[in-house]
Formats: structure tokens, C-alpha cells, sequence
């Protein structure tokens, strides 16, 4: 699931600081790839579509934010 992309490091790192500060069940799970020219903070892995979807619907609920559902392979 990604949760943002930021042009700079720091802003991704700023933005998981805020996530995990409100969503702490989320905090384990995120980290930041940097995939140039971005840095994109994701949360994962998940077993299924399906919970990713659930733990998105968690994150809107929450946040007002709209993550996207992503696969990493």
C-alpha cells in the first residue's frame, strides 16, 4: 500500500513520522523506497489483496487519505 511520493527524502520520512504518530498499528509496516527521481513511503507486506484493502479502508477512515493498493515484486 502506498501512502504518498515525495520529491525528497525528508518529506517521506516527515509524513511516516505523522502517519505512525496517529496510526502507531501501521508503523511497523512502513518504510521508504526511494525509486528516483521519488521517495515513496509504502506499508506492507500484506498476505492478500484483500487485507491491503482492508488496512487502505483503516488509513481513510482515519486519516482522510487515499492510499493506493501496490505490488512489489
Amino acid at each position: 500500500m502506498q501512502l504518498g511520493a515525495f520529491r525528497e527524502r525528508g518529506g517521506a520520512e516527515s509524513f511516516q513520522q505523522r502517519v505512525s504518530s496517529e496510526l502507531d498499528w501501521l508503523a511497523p509496516l512502513m518504510a521508504v523506497f526511494s525509486e528516483a527521481p521519488l521517495y515513496r513511503l509504502q506499508a506492507g507486506p500484506y498476505a492478500s489483496r484483500d487485507e491491503a484493502q482492508g488496512a487502505a479502508q483503516r488509513v481513510r477512515d482515519a486519516l482522510q487519505l487515499v492510499p493506493v493498493i501496490i505490488e512489489r515484486r
